[in-house]
């Protein structure tokens, strides 16, 4: 049995109430009380809630004949903890933060103090999340640099058939495009030729538009000189070939053997397994984020600086932004420069 219970089953009045917090401004009408998340941000609420209503559905099916806001009473939110125990605490939390967010936005005058300090508290039980997830597995950007750039060459090019010479070139340049440019998963995966990749003769410029960043803000950055190369190479003959063997007709940058899409789970593991390969550690994608934090961090004070343009992390003020957007192309370049001079010490 499913732990989520899909929208389409959910009880009469949570479909309303959700549908109501999801509502546009009309003319005489206010714009719902989730209507400023992003559709990734709903679609994460619409999931942590449903699992909400398939564990009273379970075990508690009175509760759903409840208004949605009164059925999140302390002590239901508790024995729902006792059910999730088998779950780490950070997950625990976003659990219960969910359910408290869709009530929340859908009764913001109600009492939720007890509520509030229930959350607080697994807050602080989860920290920063499991310390032990990350041990041993950020490395310098400028190993998986050099390890994604020899697979895509040196290793390639032993390679025994076209095909796997093909594999190694798209995969050694996952790596290295992620080491200089570690944009998230989901951007990484939806990335478009002539879209969010444009190639002209002298430069590869990867633009991000609102929707595929987390924060909503556009986010550019000119391809680095030392995967550049072999972006074009891969762009203009390796993915070409790929999609021939499969009929293929898209624009999505990251295809398989025979040209179809990747996916993101995909995607994510087998950057994990080719990184576990070449270095002897698991990287997946969201770890280069925290190598290219590190690196910055550990090179000087200085290029510590530049850690939220090349993240492109929010916190900035609107009225910046158009500064910040340009500072982020200023930022790429100097953290690829560094890359390559550490690349250039360990060789």
């Amino acid at each position: 049995m499913s732990l989520v219970l899909p929208r389409a089953q959910w009880p009469r009045s949570d479909r309303a109430m959700w549908d109501a917090l999801c509502k546009s401004a009309g003319p005489l009408d206010d714009p719902g009380g989730l209507t400023h998340l992003r559709p990734t941000s709903l679609d994460t609420l619409q999931v942590r809630y449903g699992r909400w209503l398939q564990w009273l559905a379970t075990t508690d099916p009175d509760a759903l004949a409840l208004p949605p806001v009164n059925r999140a009473t302390l002590a239901r939110l508790q024995t729902w903890l006792v059910a999730l125990e088998h779950t780490k605490p950070m997950s625990r939390l976003m659990f219960v933060d969910a359910v408290l967010r869709v009530l929340r936005a859908a009764d913001p005058a109600g009492d939720w103090i007890m509520q509030l300090r229930l959350r607080k508290g697994l807050q602080r039980a989860a920290g920063r999340g499991d310390p032990d997830r990350k041990n041993g597995r950020i490395l310098s950007s400028a190993v998986l640099l050099k390890a994604g750039l020899t697979h895509a060459t040196a290793d390639a090019d032993a390679a025994s058939t076209p095909l796997k010479r093909m594999m190694c070139q798209r995969d050694g340049l996952m790596i290295a495009l992620l080491a200089v440019l570690p944009i998230r998963r989901r951007s990484f995966c939806e990335l478009r030729v002539g879209q969010s990749l444009h190639l002209t003769a002298d430069e590869i410029v990867m633009t991000l538009s609102r929707d595929m960043t987390k924060t909503g803000v556009p986010w550019e950055a000119t391809v680095p000189d030392q995967v550049a190369p072999v972006l074009r190479c891969y762009i203009t003959e390796v993915r070409p070939a790929l999609l021939a063997r499969g009929n293929q007709r898209h624009d999505t940058l990251w295809v398989g053997k025979r040209g179809e899409i990747m996916g993101q789970i995909y995607i994510g593991s087998r950057i994990g397994d080719v990184t576990l390969k070449l270095t002897g550690k698991r990287i997946p994608p969201h770890l280069f984020r925290d190598a290219a934090a590190t690196t910055l961090a550990r090179s000087s004070a200085q290029n510590a600086r530049l850690i939220r343009p090349v993240l492109a992390h929010s916190g900035f003020k609107t009225a910046e932004r158009h500064y910040i957007h340009a500072q982020t192309i200023d930022a790429g370049r100097d953290y690829a420069a560094l890359l390559n001079r550490l690349k250039g010490d360990q060789s």
